[in-house]
């Protein structure tokens, strides 16, 4: 069996229960503010936007207004799709039970149980890396299977790029229209 990091394991529960606890303000402006606040400090975004286009990063290290433009978009859909899936996880709990080293002391998954006030709780992955700015969530698994997220939006966005060229400007414009759509969504539930 690999290694044990106590480190990122509280890493996880501390900034995890924040976010669960930012998800519980009735405050629909307020919420998405603390909650974007969590998300930014607590997950690599930018790591994840570049992995995000895969193949088609290279455009993003050849013109940084694209990087620039891509992450604040990539970031904004993130945090609203996170904000609008995990709403129902108000007063959830997290408790971590584990974690496993993929490289000592720089790649960890930690293992936890969220604990929703209604359901069944269910198993969540984090899999952190460590960087001279400490520890970040790169992607999550939720549920038995541990199927990455990250993996399947990384598919879906390729697919969508590989149909319009690598146009990442026209993805972005589908992530705004779709992040729109997402926070009207949020705020009408409010």
């Amino acid at each position: 069996h690999a290694a044990r990091n106590a480190d990122a394991e509280t890493y996880v529960q501390t900034n995890a229960t924040a976010a669960l606890a930012a998800l519980a303000n009735a405050n629909a402006t307020q919420r998405r503010q603390q909650f974007q606040h969590l998300m930014t400090q607590f997950a690599d975004m930018d790591r994840i936007a570049t992995y995000m286009v895969g193949r088609y990063s290279p455009q993003l290290r050849a013109d940084q207004t694209l990087r620039r433009d891509w992450q604040i978009a990539f970031q904004d859909f993130a945090i609203a799709t996170y904000e609008d899936q995990f709403e129902n996880m108000s007063g959830a709990a997290i408790r971590v039970v584990g974690s496993e080293e993929r490289t000592a002391g720089r790649d960890v998954v930690v293992d936890s149980q969220v604990r929703p006030p209604r359901g069944e709780p269910m198993r969540v992955q984090w899999r952190v890396l460590r960087s001279e700015n400490g520890w970040k969530v790169t992607d999550i698994a939720v549920g038995r299977d541990g199927v990455w997220l990250g993996q399947i939006q990384q598919r879906q966005f390729l697919a969508q790029l590989d149909s319009n060229r690598g146009d990442i400007r026209a993805l972005m414009t589908d992530l705004r229209g779709r992040t729109t759509a997402m926070r009207q969504r949020i705020m009408a539930r409010s």
